[in-house]
């Protein structure tokens, strides 16, 4: 996790650039999903007469799915293989998140709605570690901070397209209407990544990589056979770098999940917001968030992973605390405290030694 050699402006291959487009509005699909349940619970939450406590359950039902769906079809894109055979696990993922959005919105009991979120968080849950494994193997090793980093905008791209969107809908229909979005972004991106992601694409990407001293990610070799997910999974539990990063990420994740979950229902119930405008402000975040999102990407290519995400966690608290100074309720201590301690597991990770051999074609 320290800087490596020094490295020039990023690029990569027109392959490369077409993947990270796609894969980036995959991310915009997952922002939006996550977006919509906090956005519209106050419609839920009348329509089915429930509590704030049972709607945090059913925001919660989400993430149960999203669980599920992150080991599920992380260790099917390693059985099906690498690089460009990754594609047809993305788009199975895909799928699945269009169907359960369809399904969500035309549910009419509240046992159908607690289950069609789980299975749209399986969805969901499942795209996003495989767009992240695709973005590392269709960029060269050296950018991929940057590539990482733009692929993640589509969070705060969401995150305030979303509300919009989703502010838009509420105010011409009901909350129902607002998970119909989700299939009209994804069916056109899921077309387009079945044209990009293409053996003869990697082995392109491949070969511009090593023509200028890059290191590719993955060789086609490696993209064509099948990893054992049972080893896979045996050897992520015996590193401990792979552990203290989990704590630190669940720590910060816990705290996000906390603070965005009700955000837009605080504007409603303390701010006396309408909903439709409860749902715009609360992805304002997101016109900056993507400057974040490149710039400490760019900048751990650079710098280094560590001190990157020592900056990151001690901004991050220093927002979460102040959130009681304009009106919102909730124990912020105790989230800064959790960001803050989401700082030690980062001091147990081992600097692996760097191996500058290229990759081969």
């Amino acid at each position: 996790m320290t800087a490596g050699r020094e490295v020039t402006r990023p690029h990569g291959h027109p392959a490369s650039w077409w993947m990270l487009l796609i894969s980036t509005l995959a991310i915009l699909i997952t922002a939006i999903d996550r977006s919509i349940l906090p956005t519209v619970l106050p419609g839920i939450l009348d329509e089915f007469h429930l509590t704030n406590t049972e709607g945090g359950a059913l925001i919660s039902l989400s993430f149960i799915g999203t669980f599920v769906g992150a080991i599920l079809f992380g260790a099917v894109g390693d059985i099906v293989g690498r690089g460009h055979r990754r594609a047809w696990t993305w788009v199975a993922a895909v799928a699945v998140t269009c169907v359960s959005a369809i399904a969500t919105a035309l549910t009419s009991t509240l046992g159908a709605l607690r289950a069609w979120r789980v299975v749209m968080g399986i969805g969901t849950g499942g795209m996003e570690p495989v767009n992240v494994a695709m973005i590392a193997e269709w960029w060269p090793k050296e950018h991929r901070g940057f590539a990482t980093g733009v692929h993640h905008t589509g969070f705060p791209f969401g995150q305030f397209l979303g509300p919009v969107v989703i502010g838009a809908a509420l105010a011409a229909g009901t909350w129902r209407t607002a998970f119909l979005w989700i299939p009209l972004i994804a069916v056109p991106i899921m077309i387009a990544q079945l044209m990009v992601g293409t053996r003869a694409n990697l082995e392109r990407v491949n070969q511009w990589a090593l023509r200028r001293k890059l290191t590719p990610s993955v060789a086609l070799a490696e993209a064509v056979r099948p990893e054992n997910p049972l080893r896979a999974i045996r050897q992520v539990l015996r590193e401990r770098n792979i552990w203290c990063c989990l704590g630190m990420v669940f720590g910060l994740l816990w705290v996000e999940t906390a603070v965005t979950s009700f955000l837009t229902t605080q504007l409603v119930q303390v701010a006396g917001f309408s909903l439709a405008t409860a749902a715009v402000a609360s992805g304002a975040s997101g016109i900056t968030g993507w400057i974040g999102q490149i710039a400490w990407g760019t900048i751990s290519d650079r710098r280094g992973r560590k001190p990157a995400l020592v900056i990151i966690c001690v901004g991050w608290a220093v927002t979460v605390a102040a959130m009681p100074l304009v009106g919102f309720t909730g124990n912020y201590l105790l989230l800064t405290v959790i960001c803050l301690l989401s700082l030690i597991p980062l001091r147990f990770v081992r600097t692996p030694k760097r191996v500058d051999e290229p990759a081969t074609g």
